[in-house]
């Protein structure tokens, strides 16, 4: 059973850091897709991570790998047209906060870290435990 002391992103926010916060906290070149472009069986799915569990053990039991699965799932499943990256970036950060911690990175190197993330296909594994180590490093309880 999933952590019920934790604040899981839900459909509505992601809508919601879709219309605003990424409009608001990023500033790109290219707009964020409506949200009703989005992949719905992909999305859904990635909020899903977080809260998965096996003969009821959490697959992601910490606080930096349910985030982790936020920022490498939106980024290598693609499940919008387009601004995946900073999607991530900000639902990573908005969940880290509503659960009581604060992600103090750079944007420039959030960004260019989820440009590397983006960018790999070696070992997945090993991928996502760098992308938790990431946001381990760089998060403080609030």
């Amino acid at each position: 059973m999933a952590d019920p002391s934790i604040h899981y992103l839900t459909l509505e926010e992601m809508k919601e850091i879709c219309f605003s916060l990424v409009q608001e906290l990023l500033q790109f070149t290219e707009p964020v897709p409506e949200f009703e472009t989005r992949f719905p069986e992909k999305l859904e799915s990635i909020l899903e991570t977080s809260q998965q569990t096996f003969n009821n053990v959490e697959l992601y039991p910490t606080i930096f790998s349910k985030a982790a699965c936020y920022y490498y799932f939106i980024i290598k499943n693609h499940p919008f047209l387009n601004g995946n990256k900073r999607l991530a970036i900000v639902a990573t950060y908005v969940f880290l906060r509503i659960n009581g911690y604060k992600l103090s990175v750079p944007l420039q190197t959030m960004y260019s870290f989820a440009v590397r993330v983006a960018n790999s296909t070696v070992d997945h594994k090993k991928e996502f435990q760098e992308v938790e180590l990431f946001i381990k490093r760089y998060t403080n309880k609030l």
